[in-house]
């Protein structure tokens, strides 16, 4: 029983210390970090269209870079990375946001990494031409 609550309590431990964190995209992002017109679906223009890519976290990010990197999904689910946006970071903010241009219709895969190349989250996008 002893061995049950103390693995209880570990499981809890980490649950706790770990912030949790979310990709969303978005038209615009506020000065408190609301997205605006949030969706994982966009129809841009034939010039191409600027999409916000905001990072929330529950509490502090705790970081000082971060790297958004842009995968695009082809026909068979194979990601194919387009560019990696490195991006600095107060380590007290609890968001961050980048700014991207997407030109092609298709689907992608946004990924987060901190500065060790750890992997934090991910989100899809599907890109649609007017």
């Amino acid at each position: 029983m002893k061995k049950f609550i103390l693995i209880l309590f570990f499981f809890a431990a980490i649950k706790i210390s770990s912030a949790q964190l979310s990709l969303t995209f978005c038209e615009d992002v506020s000065n408190d970090g609301q997205a605006s017109m949030a969706s994982n679906s966009f129809m841009i223009s034939k010039n191409g269209s600027a999409l916000k890519v905001l990072l929330k976290s529950d509490s502090r990010l705790a970081m000082q870079d971060l790297t958004f990197k842009i995968f695009y999904i082809n026909e068979f689910g194979k990601e194919e990375e387009i560019t990696d946006l490195p991006q600095q970071v107060n380590p007290d903010w609890n968001y961050v946001w980048k700014e991207v241009v997407f030109f092609d219709p298709g689907n992608y895969r946004v990924k987060v990494y901190n500065s060790k190349g750890d992997y934090l989250t991910s989100a899809n996008l599907n890109v649609k031409q007017q």
